[in-house]
């Protein structure tokens, strides 16, 4: 008798990353498309990943490692698995309709997906063709926090989630049973009947969602011509929602984002004065610390005051590399840059 020599794999425990938001505009939040919760997910940290201010999308790197627990994949096959996920979210498609252009885009979600097994990190570069639903958004667009979304185990529910927070501020919104559908790729030959809907769908949503997410809803069927034809959505606050630190956070986060918009804007004009380009100015300040960029210019400052300074760009450069304080460095003269 040949005993099956394959391992149990052992649960991934999702952590979802902190202190994030998810801004998207309202029509991508409409879109429709058919995803698994797995797809979803690395499609919903890639968005968190782009900040206020960016103008154009770059790569996003991740470490497999925290690609597994966003997704929730393990076992001997991982690496096969989670390369299966990228390679739908290129294959795959959504559309987006604007009705005031009468206009309708198809496009991929990922551009393309670059594995470096040996130092263990994928780079994930979303489709330019979304670049209007995702940067420099000044209206018309839904917030939603990461970790809410990340807790949700049912696509249907995350899907209902982002339609509902949309609508947040209205406390209502009626959903076609068609448009619901679409929206949650649920096609006409699954759960026909209304009552298996309901069960499946909207009971299985409602409960992840009040017990979940910040937002409390309910729901009740309309009826057109004695056949339910939409839903109508309540929305409210939702009073049990667990006010943790990171909660908090993400309240505060939201409420001072045009700040630090304003805030990268300035740091970027301050870069600049030290001779840098405004895309030059911009790589700075995404891929450092605001703070130590900060600490650097005020010590490069001092020595600037001080006239131990001719090439003050190539100082800021070392400074930032660095991580140069203005206490520690107040009476560095620095000759080298001379």
């Amino acid at each position: 008798m040949i005993k099956n020599s394959k391992k149990t794999s052992k649960k991934v425990k999702i952590i979802p990353p902190k202190n994030e938001l998810i801004i998207q505009h309202n029509k991508l939040v409409e879109s429709r498309y058919r995803l698994s919760l797995q797809e979803k997910r690395v499609v919903l940290w890639i968005i968190s990943q782009i900040k206020p201010d960016d103008d154009d999308f770059t790569k996003h790197t991740i470490s497999i490692r925290d690609f597994q627990k966003i997704t929730g994949v393990s076992g001997n096959n991982m690496h096969k698995e989670i390369a299966k996920i990228t390679m739908s979210l290129i294959q795959r498609g959504l559309s987006i309709r604007d009705l005031k252009n009468d206009t309708l885009l198809q496009v991929s979600w990922l551009n393309s997906a670059y594995y470096h097994y040996k130092e263990g990190l994928v780079e994930l570069k979303i489709a330019q063709e979304l670049k209007p639903y995702l940067l420099q958004l000044r209206e018309q667009f839904t917030v939603v926090s990461l970790p809410d979304v990340m807790g949700l185990q049912s696509m249907y529910a995350v899907r209902i989630f982002e339609f509902l927070k949309q609508y947040q501020s209205l406390g209502v919104r009626e959903i076609t049973l068609s448009d619901l559908r679409e929206c949650c790729g649920i096609s006409l030959s699954h759960y026909k009947k209304f009552s298996h809907l309901k069960e499946k769908v909207l009971e299985a949503a409602k409960r992840e969602i009040n017990e979940k997410t910040d937002i409390f809803i309910s729901y009740e069927a309309v009826k057109t011509a004695r056949k339910i034809t939409s839903i109508r959505f309540s929305i409210k606050k939702n009073p049990e929602y667990k006010k943790t630190e990171f909660e908090k956070s993400q309240q505060e986060k939201a409420a001072i984002l045009q700040k630090e918009f304003r805030s990268d804007l300035a740091l970027i004009e301050k870069i600049m004065e030290y001779g840098f380009t405004k895309q030059a100015a911009k790589k700075i300040v995404q891929s450092d610390a605001e703070e130590r960029i900060v600490n650097a210019i005020k010590a490069v400052d001092i020595q600037v005051l001080r006239g131990n300074v001719k090439n003050a760009k190539a100082m800021l450069t070392k400074a930032i590399q660095e991580q140069w304080h203005p206490e520690r460095y107040r009476n560095k003269t620095p000759s080298t840059f001379r």
